[in-house]
């Protein structure tokens, strides 16, 4: 009877190690990160935003919010501030809703009904040279493994290729989420609350 107890008991602990193995690898666990230089992986874009100041890990209320108004939008995160150099409480994004991007013309309706949600509206240009890769967006797990993943690569990049590079961009469809480092015009994607650079040209 014993060893009836324990064989079951090794076939569900097995069961559990493969289910969450496999969710894993679902989300991106053996990922491969290829990091490039070259074009902005979007071209112009319109954006709604709300800009928060304090710990990157508050970000992801922002991106329920901008979700819990359209679940049909691109995401964007602009992070402006190295969390190696600058301290949690003074750290400063931005989380938003990409409302149209190169000629396509802006939902009017949805950019009503996320500026009556408290976001603002700004452009962003096309960069022509920029530090990118991608990660698949498939849960939860994907989000927290792109940050143990992505960032180290990118960084390392940028470190042996000796670039200079301030901000990380990130844009999230239903699949993918893109992550790309201006190296040139990211004065462009400052906002008015950040006080910095050349902002960001606002709109409406």
């Amino acid at each position: 009877m014993a060893d009836e107890w324990w064989f079951w008991l090794g076939i569900i602990a097995l069961v559990v190690v493969v289910t969450i193995l496999g969710a894993l690898t679902y989300s991106g666990l053996f990922r491969s990160i290829v990091v490039v230089t070259g074009k902005s992986p979007v071209p112009n874009i319109v954006v709604a935003y709300k800009y928060a100041r304090g710990s990157y890990s508050n970000a992801g209320k922002l991106f329920g919010e901008v979700v819990g108004i359209s679940s049909a939008v691109k995401c964007i995160a602009v992070y402006y501030d190295s969390p190696k150099k600058v301290e949690a409480a003074k750290l400063r994004c931005i989380v938003g809703a990409v409302l149209a991007e190169g000629h396509e013309e802006v939902d009017k309706p949805l950019e009503t009904k996320f500026k009556k949600h408290g976001f603002k509206i700004t452009e962003f240009p096309h960069v022509p040279a920029v530090v990118k890769t991608t990660f698949p967006y498939r849960n939860t797990i994907s989000a927290i493994l792109a940050v143990l993943k992505v960032y180290p690569a990118m960084n390392k990049y940028i470190e042996e290729k000796h670039l200079h590079a301030q901000i990380m961009v990130e844009i999230c469809d239903d699949v993918t989420t893109h992550y790309f480092i201006p190296l040139s015009d990211e004065d462009k994607f400052y906002v008015p609350e950040t006080a910095g650079g050349e902002m960001a040209k606002p709109t409406h």
